[in-house]
Formats: C-alpha cells, sequence, structure tokens
C-alpha cells in the first residue's frame, strides 16, 4: 500500500486504505455495521482536517488505523450507555397499560392521527411527555427550551387536541 503524500488527494487514499480499515474494524467491532460506522467516521474527521494531515504526519496509513480502533471503542462506549430493555421484559399479548394488544394498536392509531395535526413543537413535547413518559424537566433539557415552555405547549397541545376530539365527535353525530 502506498503512502500519501503531499498532493494526493483524499479519494485515493479512501480507495487505497478502505479494504483494510474495514478489516481492522470489522476485527475489533466483532459486529460488520459497527465497524462500517467506525470507518465512516474516521472518514469524515481525516476529511475534515486532510490538509493538516499530509503535512503534519508521516504516515496517513498508521494515523487511519489508530484513528479506526479508537472510532471502534469510542462506539463501544456510546452504545454502552444506551438504555435496552432485555426480552424477557417485553409484553407478550398486552400493552404496558394491561389492555389488549389489538385494541391498544388501534387507540394508538387514533391518538397519533390527533397528534399529527398538532404544531411541531406541541407535537414533540405531547410525544415525549405523554406518549414517552418522559417528565417536563427531561424533555425541556433534551428540547433545550425552558421547563415551563415545556408546560405551555402541553398545555396548549391538550387544548388543540380537545378542540380536534370535539369536532371529530360533532362530525361523527351528524
Amino acid at each position: 500500500m502506498s503512502e500519501a503524500v503531499p498532493g494526493v488527494d483524499f479519494e485515493s487514499f479512501v480507495l487505497e486504505t478502505i479494504e483494510a480499515f474495514s478489516r481492522l474494524a470489522r476485527a475489533q467491532a466483532g459486529d460488520l455495521h459497527s465497524a462500517e460506522d467506525a470507518v465512516q467516521d474516521v472518514y469524515l474527521n481525516m476529511y475534515r482536517r486532510w490538509d493538516q494531515l499530509i503535512v503534519g504526519h508521516g504516515s496517513l496509513t498508521s494515523y487511519g488505523r489508530t484513528a479506526v480502533k479508537r472510532a471502534v471503542i469510542d462506539q463501544f462506549r456510546r452504545n454502552k450507555r444506551m438504555v435496552t430493555v432485555p426480552v424477557h421484559e417485553l409484553p407478550e399479548m398486552e400493552s404496558g397499560i394491561g389492555i389488549p394488544e389489538a385494541a391498544y394498536e388501534m387507540i394508538k392509531e387514533g391518538i397519533d392521527e390527533l397528534v399529527a395535526i398538532l404544531p411541531e413543537r406541541q407535537r414533540e413535547v405531547i410525544t415525549l411527555c405523554v406518549l414517552q413518559d418522559l417528565s417536563p424537566a427531561v424533555v425541556a433539557q433534551r428540547l433545550q427550551i425552558k421547563e415551563e415552555s415545556v408546560k405551555r405547549y402541553i398545555k396548549a397541545a391538550a387544548n388543540n387536541l380537545k378542540k380536534s376530539i370535539n369536532e371529530h365527535s360533532e362530525e361523527a353525530t351528524a
């Protein structure tokens, strides 16, 4: 494998190293998808700093190999922090609120239709607070707004949903 030298473009470097970096990432990660993500992250970061790298580093290939190893480790750490639900804890025939799954799906479908007509921010807040059962403080932090604003969005969304339900029930009776 030839080393990239000043004046060599990034594309030729990628074509020369993609197989080696992918094999290394697969060996480190043990998972094809994680390996591909790690290699892609490395190439993206290298592309952003390409001009600095071709001047400041002796071996771009060895730099890339080290970066791939670190990217796999970073990805493992990020994934380790993700909360997963063990399969044995998932409900089988009932929803989390104790009604049959088929009925729950029908109700959820109706709720999704109602929530879809809300303005974007109200829809986000209702989805997070009500449907995903997150506290207003957590939602405020996630959306980077004040907790007071989250509460106002919930109230506005509730009023809009009441209006929609009333209009829908009036149409059904007419």
